[in-house]
C-alpha cells in the first residue's frame, strides 16, 4: 500500500503538493482555528456566547449560501482564477477581522474566512483530486487531506507564540501575508495537472453518466440515496464544530486544565492522518459506499464518552474517535460523489454537498450557544448531541 503511495507521488508531486497545501490553507477558516480567537472577539465586541455563537452562525451560513452559487463555477473557471480568487478574498478576510470598529467588520471577517477558507480552499482541493485522478483517486484524496491535520497540529501552537508576543490582531495581520506569499506557489504547482489521467464524464460508470443529466436538470435534491448519505457525512462536522469552538467553557465547566484541553486537538490530527492513509487505500479496493456509515460510529462513540465525563481523558478520547471519523470522511469526500455522479458536474456537486456542510457548521455553534446560555450541562448537550449522531447512522444503514 506505501509503495503505491509513494509511487503516486513520484509521477505527479507537484499536483499533489497543490491539493495537500489547499486543504492546509483552508485551516484559516477552520473552527479549531477561529476557536482559539473566540474571547478575544467577544472581549473586542462584548459579546456574550450566544450572541457571538449567532455571529458565527450567521457568517457561515452566508458563506455555505454562497459556496452552493460560486462552488459550482469550477465546472467552467480555470482552476488558476478560482485559485487566486481564493486566496485574495481569504487574505482580506483575515486584513477585515481585525478592525473591532463595528459587529459589521467581525461579520464580514468571519464571513470570509469561513467561505474561503472552510469552503472554497477544501472545495478546490478535493475536487481537483477527484477530477483528474480516476485509479489513484482515493489515495489522491486522501494525501491532500493531509493537509487539514497538519494546520491542526502545528498552527495552535503558532497561534499561543504569536499572540503572546504580540497580540491577536498582529497575528492576522501575518496570516495575511502569508497568504498572499503562498498564492504564486499555488498557482505553478496547479499548472502541473496530470496528463496520464482523464477528467471527462466517459470514464464515470454508465449510472454516473446518466445522472449528469440530471444534475443539470437541478433535481439533486430530490433523490432519495443524497438523503440517506448526507446526514452521515454532516453530524461529525456539526459536532465537533459547536464542541471546538466552544471547548474553554466545556473545560471550565468539567474542571478540566485549559492547557490540557488545547492541546488535544494533536490526538485528533494524528488520528486523522492515520486513518486517512488505510482508508484511501480501502477506498481504492473496495470502493466508497461500502464505508457510510461506518464513517459516523467512532465519533458517536467518543461523544457518549465525552458525556459520561472520566475527566480531560474522555476530551482527548473524544477527539481520537472524532480523528477517525474524520480520516474515513476526508477519503470519502472526493471520491464517494465521483464515484456516484461521475466527474463531468463534480464541482457542481461538491459545492452543493460542501454547502450543506457549512450550512451545519454554521447551525452548531449557534444551538450551541443556545444551550449554553438558557443553563443546559455539558452532559445533557452531549447526549443530545450522541442522538443527532446514532440518528444520522440508522439512517446511513438504509443505503445498504
Amino acid at each position: 500500500m506505501f509503495r503505491q503511495y509513494f509511487r503516486l507521488l513520484r509521477q505527479h508531486p507537484q499536483f499533489l503538493a497543490f491539493g495537500f497545501l489547499a486543504t492546509f490553507f483552508s485551516s484559516f477558516g477552520q473552527t479549531f482555528l477561529l476557536g482559539l480567537f473566540t474571547d478575544s472577539f467577544r472581549t473586542a465586541h462584548s459579546l456574550s456566547h450566544g450572541e457571538y455563537g449567532a455571529i458565527y452562525a450567521a457568517a457561515t451560513f452566508i458563506g455555505g449560501l454562497l459556496l452552493m452559487r460560486i462552488g459550482k463555477q469550477l465546472d467552467n473557471v480555470s482552476l488558476a482564477q478560482f485559485t487566486s480568487f481564493t486566496f485574495i478574498g481569504i487574505a482580506l478576510s483575515a486584513l477585515v477581522i481585525t478592525w473591532p470598529i463595528h459587529l459589521v467588520t467581525l461579520f464580514i471577517g468571519l464571513a470570509g474566512l469561513r467561505f474561503f477558507g472552510q469552503g472554497f480552499m477544501g472545495h478546490i482541493a478535493m475536487t481537483s483530486m477527484g477530477r483528474y485522478f480516476v485509479e489513484q483517486r482515493g489515495k489522491a484524496v486522501a494525501f491532500a487531506g493531509m493537509g487539514f491535520p497538519l494546520g491542526e497540529l502545528l498552527l495552535p501552537v503558532l497561534i499561543v507564540a504569536l499572540v503572546a508576543a504580540y497580540d491577536w490582531q498582529v497575528t492576522w495581520w501575518l496570516f495575511a501575508v502569508f497568504l498572499i506569499c503562498g498564492l504564486p506557489v499555488m498557482l505553478w504547482l496547479q499548472t502541473h495537472k496530470p496528463k496520464n489521467e482523464v477528467p471527462a464524464a466517459v470514464s464515470a460508470p454508465d449510472e454516473a453518466a446518466a445522472l449528469e443529466v440530471a444534475l443539470r436538470q437541478r433535481d439533486l435534491l430530490r433523490q432519495r440515496k443524497f438523503w440517506v448519505v448526507l446526514p452521515a457525512l454532516l453530524g461529525l462536522p456539526f459536532v465537533v464544530t459547536a464542541l471546538l469552538l466552544n471547548q474553554l467553557w466545556l473545560a471550565d465547566q468539567q474542571s478540566w486544565s485549559v492547557a490540557a484541553t488545547a492541546s488535544a486537538i494533536m490526538i485528533f490530527s494524528l488520528s486523522r492522518v492515520t486513518v486517512s492513509v488505510f482508508a484511501g487505500d480501502w477506498i481504492d479496493r473496495l470502493g466508497s459506499k461500502r464505508f457510510i456509515g461506518l464513517n459516523i460510529l467512532p465519533v458517536t462513540f467518543g461523544t457518549v464518552l465525552l458525556a459520561a465525563n472520566f475527566g480531560v481523558w474522555s476530551w482527548w478520547a473524544f477527539l481520537g474517535l472524532a480523528g477517525v471519523s474524520a480520516g474515513i470522511n476526508s477519503a470519502l469526500s472526493g471520491t464517494l460523489w465521483a464515484e456516484v455522479y461521475g466527474t463531468r458536474y463534480l464541482a457542481t456537486v461538491r459545492a452543493l454537498v460542501h454547502a450543506m456542510m457549512v450550512f451545519s457548521t454554521a447551525l452548531a455553534p449557534f444551538l450551541m450557544g443556545i444551550l449554553i446560555d438558557t443553563g443546559w450541562s455539558p452532559t445533557a448537550i452531549l447526549l443530545t448531541f450522541s442522538a443527532i449522531l446514532a440518528a444520522a447512522w440508522l439512517n446511513a444503514r438504509r443505503l445498504t
